[in-house]
């Protein structure tokens, strides 16, 4: 049975051993692949745990990639994927029903493709087929495994030239700024779980950081057993503002800030918070630590999945169980 405090204070451990394994790799593969491709868009699948790395990639990539870099959470892929684009298919288990449906219509539309994955479907797939893979070693929560599937994607990104070489060098210094800082961010995550247990966890970005938030909501819905809601500015000021006429004290307002979010976003979250304050919810604003954006990744993910951890602590619940998605997922497997 795993032990998702264990797996959490070893991130640290997951990033560096997943850098060494993939400095390590046999590159043949790759370069057979990328010899004389350039693409002209790269599409990232994947769901949950798995796909969620993809989403922060994405927003990564937005502002500086002279390509698109999508992540898609479904079993389509959009209309405008062709034997120009990268098609990276990130699956932990590789099985997961959605991805592999999404991978095989790429391959139908004669795609080039990459895996990361440990296995599972998805591995043989990739054997038949002769996609280049990074191989995760297999057997947890895809959740608790964000450091390898991140660092292999963007391993793979970085192959392709869609992940700076420099940007790549900071990912895979973040094994040492997160364990110096382990400690402490388990101290800031205790302070924020005192002020957000038993509230109505309102999460809220800049647009480029939202899959940052779409990652604490994750693990707060899997290891916390808590609905949590997520919007991202500009957006929520054309909409979602105008709800919280019907805000109260039962609401907390987390508002997540990077450096590299858009001057104005700042402004617009600086207003919001004294509406959010004025219904009555409490506010929480958080700036990522860290010397570059690479850094301040790895420390908001550390932050959200302690964070995620002490309220399934606080509240005695398995933070590894996810009984409602296996029960969904037996169901479905009936309808085959």
């Amino acid at each position: 049975m795993a032990d998702m405090r264990d797996l959490i204070e070893r991130f640290p451990e997951q990033l560096e051993e997943s850098a060494r394994a993939l400095r390590e790799m046999d590159l043949s593969d790759f370069q057979s692949s990328t010899e004389g491709f350039n693409p002209t868009g790269i599409l990232l699948l994947g769901m949950g745990g798995s796909g969620i790395g993809g989403a922060i990639a994405s927003g990564i990539l937005a502002n500086s990639s002279a390509i698109p870099v999508i992540s898609s959470s479904d079993y389509s892929i959009p209309g405008w994927v062709t034997d120009r684009t990268l098609v990276i298919a990130c699956s932990y288990s590789g099985n997961t029903e959605e991805t592999l449906e999404a991978v095989m219509l790429a391959n139908d539309r004669n795609s080039k493709i990459a895996v990361v994955t440990s296995g599972g479907i998805l591995g043989d797939l990739a054997s038949k087929h002769g996609w280049p893979s990074v191989s995760l070693p297999g057997g947890l929560p895809p959740r608790s495994q964000f450091g390898r599937s991140f660092m292999g994607l963007a391993w793979v990104l970085n192959k392709y030239g869609a992940f700076s070489d420099k940007m790549y060098a900071e990912l895979e210094a973040t094994s040492e700024s997160t364990k110096s800082n382990s400690d402490t961010i388990e101290g800031q995550a205790a302070a924020l779980a005192d002020l957000v247990e038993g509230k109505n966890i309102m999460l809220y970005t800049d647009t480029a950081a939202a899959a940052i938030a779409t990652r604490w909501r994750q693990q707060l819905n899997e290891n916390s057993k808590l609905l949590v809601n997520t919007q991202e500015f500009p957006e929520m000021n054309h909409n979602e503002l105008v709800g919280w006429n019907s805000g109260n004290d039962s609401y907390v307002a987390v508002i997540i800030r990077t450096p590299e979010d858009h001057e104005r976003s700042h402004f617009r979250m600086e207003l919001s918070a004294e509406i959010f304050r004025e219904f009555g919810a409490d506010v929480v604003i958080i700036d990522a630590d860290g010397s570059d954006q690479m850094q301040r990744l790895m420390y908001l993910i550390q932050l959200g999945d302690y964070l995620s951890l002490l309220l399934a602590e606080r509240a005695e619940i398995d933070p590894v169980d996810i009984t409602n998605i296996i029960r969904l997922k037996n169901e479905l497997s009936s309808l085959k």
